[in-house]
């Protein structure tokens, strides 16, 4: 009877290793790669203010139909109004 449940247990962990190992091995790159892409960790340089910071933390802005980014909402309200401003 000792046996019986030894074995039991043996076939659980294995059961579960297997089927941890499966998944991993079948799953696709993007699921198992956990570090974001280069592209969402760039740092850029804020065209208003100058400071450095990672793109997918900035403000996006569209001006003159380019998509710019910037280190804060305030930045960008800046470089609208510089731009109004120049008109």
């Amino acid at each position: 009877m000792g046996r019986f449940f030894i074995y039991a247990l043996l076939a659980w962990i294995a059961y579960f290793l297997v089927k941890k190992i499966g998944k991993e091995f079948f799953s696709p790159s993007s699921a198992r790669n956990d570090t974001p892409a280069p592209s969402e960790t760039e740092l850029i340089r804020d065209p208003e203010c100058g400071a450095y910071f990672m793109k997918q933390k900035g403000v996006k802005g569209v001006v003159e139909g380019k998509v710019i980014y910037f280190c804060s909402e305030q930045c960008y309200v800046m470089h609208l109004e510089k731009r109004r401003l120049q008109k």
